[in-house]
């Protein structure tokens, strides 16, 4: 400090001697940013040039005392941020006294948080010198910014969630209503504020719900409660869970609670109740037979019903498990021993299966034979099973009637797509050859017989995709490429409608989603329909397409007459047509039987300004 006065070195003008000497330790070694800011009057108001800072400043901010020195606000922080800085330490000097403050800096040391302190240096009446001391709370504000994003997300979660919750105090005041709560007992959004439960229910319920209040306040116990609470829309039974919050001296301070309505759940079990009455008066008098096996002895009781299904008394039956085992078909006999022994060895909750059994005239009776082991030892082993039969018989007959009327559905579709389609391709091909050999009258009829022979073999090619869906027994999906399948019923419908005007809005995405080889009869069904239904002189059709990560959505939009609202749903059911529709009534039908069965779903909006949208929406692969 030789040569040079206390005012001239910046540190602490007012002192000197020892005391600048215990300042100036002070100031170098305090663990907070300390910055000293000399303080100009100007013209203008003031000018704040920044004198030095400590180790602890220069450690956190990255600015050496070199750095720092003879700089304002604005030139070392920018014109923005400086002046912000600049207004904080007007206001000190104005006040003239100490003001606290945070502040977000952007320095070399990066983006901090910072709890600033400003005390003002007086000297002749004026402020000469600002003493800075800021303290990093750039961990603290990230922990608060964390804390009320959590909160946040936990009122978002209250306010939404679909069970009632509320905060009563000790003496029974509401403090808190989420949204169901308020909803759920028709109050408002602040007007539950001390309402207690006597203001909201009968004296019954109230007081059963102060009850339980005390219990959880004076227990500390959490507890789970079945009440009735009347609504606005009538009684409801809730299950409510009540716990005890604590205050910061262990004392409980509120009853929390959430109740959520099970009054579904319980008319569910009442009706269950009366099912399973109802159920055993079906076993004691329906055509149901029970037999129950002593797995140890094989000793089996059949039930009356078990017998007579068979054409016998129970008189005739052995009590015993040989008494079904002779009984039952040859070839049947090794697939119901194996699904016994399945559910023996616990790879099976049920033994079921369905097989012949012999009756008392000789004949063979389909019984479907369902059980479960309801006892075992304590070493695992099966003790006792009990179970049903049911006569199947006349379903078995029923389905044998289907596969033949399956067979010959198959003899139909083969003659409509191959033996029809082909005679009506004939009379397509000799109508075209008919071009130019007809007169203006005839050219009008040959149009015409050209047009509904396209529109035939079209109804032909639907009636024999809805045959195929009708034929399959499974649901087989495999990975299908949309683009090829979808370009290729645009040419299609270019081509066999050349007066249309059919375009592609955007790349179609090169993905593949879960379908099967009649994806092609979705597009095909939706694209001619754009077409055929259309009563402008040039139908317009745009096609267009997208994809996220689960859903390939295709669009393809007309400018045709529209569809009434009450309309769009019932396009498509089976048979049904549309304004003026001469088509089977058949296509729409096929794309939503098909696209359900794809897992996706298929809808029709209106276009802008006229005609339809129809999208089309199926499940990625994978």
């Amino acid at each position: 400090m030789a040569g040079k006065s206390e005012a001239d070195d910046g540190a602490w003008p007012a002192l000197g001697g020892e005391g600048a000497n215990v300042y100036e330790v002070i100031f170098r070694e305090m663990e907070d940013a300390v910055f000293l800011v000399d303080v100009e009057r100007t013209d203008g108001g003031y000018e704040f040039v920044f004198r030095r800072n400590n180790a602890a400043h220069r450690r956190r901010t990255g600015l050496s005392e070199d750095e720092l020195r003879g700089q304002t606000p604005r030139g070392l922080l920018g014109d923005e941020q400086g002046a912000a800085v600049a207004a904080n330490y007007r206001r000190c000097v104005e006040r003239q006294e100490a003001i606290e403050y945070e502040e977000t800096l952007e320095l070399p040391g990066g983006r901090s948080d910072w709890e600033t302190k400003l005390t003002p240096v007086m000297a002749d009446g004026r402020v000469t010198q600002l003493v800075g001391v800021g303290r990093d709370i750039t961990e603290r504000k990230a922990q608060q910014r964390a804390f009320e994003r959590t909160a946040r997300r936990f009122e978002t979660v209250l306010e939404t969630m679909t069970e009632a919750a509320f905060l009563k105090d000790t003496n029974g005041r509401y403090r808190l209503m989420n949204q169901a709560c308020r909803d759920l007992l028709g109050v408002g959004d602040t007007a539950f504020d001390e309402l207690t439960d006597e203001d909201l229910f009968p004296p019954e319920t109230a007081e059963r719900a102060r009850a339980d209040d005390r219990r959880v306040i004076e227990t500390g116990e959490r507890i789970e409660v079945e009440e009735r609470i009347p609504t606005t829309e009538g009684e409801t039974v809730r299950l409510t869970r009540k716990s005890p919050v604590y205050g910061d001296d262990g004392e409980v301070t509120a009853v929390c609670g959430v109740s959520t309505d099970i009054t579904a759940q319980k008319r569910r079990e009442e009706e269950l109740r009366r099912l399973t009455e109802r159920f055993e008066l079906a076993v004691e008098g329906a055509n149901i037979g029970v037999w129950d096996w002593d797995m140890k002895t094989d000793a089996v009781e059949f039930n009356e019903n078990w017998a007579r299904m068979l054409g016998h008394s129970l008189d005739d039956i052995d009590p015993h498990l040989d008494a079904w085992e002779s009984r039952v078909h040859p070839d049947d006999i090794e697939s119901a021993s194996d699904a016994l022994e399945a559910h023996i060895a616990g790879e099976s909750e049920y033994y079921e299966t369905e097989h012949r059994m012999r009756t008392a005239d000789g004949d063979w009776k389909w019984i479907r034979d369902v059980g479960e082991i309801v006892e075992r030892d304590a070493d695992g082993e099966p003790v006792r099973a009990v179970g049903i039969h049911l006569d199947i018989d006349d379903r078995k007959q029923y389905e044998r009637t289907l596969e033949r009327q399956r067979d010959s559905l198959e003899v139909l579709n083969q003659i409509v797509r191959h033996d029809v389609r082909n005679a009506l391709q004939f009379v397509l091909e000799y109508g075209e050859l008919l071009d130019g050999h007809v007169g203006e009258e005839g050219e009008a009829y040959r149009r015409r017989i050209v047009q509904a022979g396209r529109e035939a073999i079209d109804i032909t090619r639907t009636a024999g995709d809805v045959t195929r869906v009708l034929l399959r027994s499974e649901t087989c999906h495999a990975p299908v490429a949309v683009r090829p399948v979808l370009e290729e019923q645009i040419a299609d419908l270019r081509a066999s409608h050349e007066h249309a005007v059919v375009s592609v809005e955007g790349a179609l995405p090169d993905v593949e989603v879960r379908a099967d080889d009649m994806l092609e009869s979705v597009f095909r069904n939706v694209l001619t329909n754009a077409v055929v239904h259309n009563d402008e002189d040039v139908p317009e059709v745009t096609v267009s397409a997208s994809a996220d990560d689960e859903t390939v959505r295709v669009r393809i939009a007309d400018n045709g007459p529209g569809i009434p609202d009450d309309q769009k749903e019932r396009v498509f059911r089976e048979g049904e047509k549309g304004l003026e529709s001469e088509g089977s009534g058949l296509g729409l039908y096929l794309v939503r039987t098909l696209v359900e069965r794809y897992g996706g779903d298929v809808r029709v909006a209106d276009n802008d300004p006229e005609g339809s949208v129809f999208t089309v929406e199926l499940r990625r692969d994978g």
